[in-house]
């Protein structure tokens, strides 16, 4: 009987919308792995579901991003996010951003995973929020564009993903 390679868990995590789009743009390389794309539970991303393997956190608040609703909601994904880490142990944990992977990425951390942080390319000359939080403890913080490294030193640019 031959010996199969186990193929390394991964997760890759965002927010709906364009971080999806741009998580998508990876797919010929995810799909390689033994995978899980998690994204917040939305019209646009449950037919994700018949194709991928899938799981959805709480989408967004009504409310205005550091709202009381939004704050709710990141501490409900983060215990959505330990059930998913104790089912799918990932070595790495990838993300396009935003609020949505910020539980997934600090209980990563605390679970030994890699950080690899890819900012939004929509961000060409301003800071993320959701980025300033993960910056520090993020083992790769890939940039699609060469001026937000002045806000990110450590920062590698790598080009656009499209």
């Amino acid at each position: 009987m031959k010996n199969q390679l186990k193929k390394k868990k991964i997760i890759l995590i965002c927010s709906d919308g364009g971080h999806l789009a741009q998580i998508m743009e990876l797919k010929e390389w995810f799909t390689k792995y033994d995978y899980l794309l998690v994204t917040e539970k939305a019209p646009s991303t449950l037919p994700y579901a018949e194709h991928y393997n899938i799981k959805f956190l709480k989408g967004r608040s009504k409310g205005k991003k550091r709202s009381i609703g939004f704050f709710i909601n990141v501490l409900v994904n983060f215990i959505l996010t330990v059930k998913i880490l104790l089912t799918h142990f990932p070595k790495a944990i990838i993300t396009t951003g935003s609020h949505t992977a910020v539980p997934m990425c600090v209980l990563g951390k605390l679970f030994r995973a890699k950080i690899i942080w890819i900012l939004s390319y929509a961000r060409v000359k301003s800071r993320a929020f959701s980025a300033d939080l993960i910056y520090p403890i993020a083992d790769k913080f890939i940039i699609q564009w060469p001026e937000p490294q002045k806000f990110y030193k450590k920062a590698i640019y790598l080009g656009s993903i499209y």
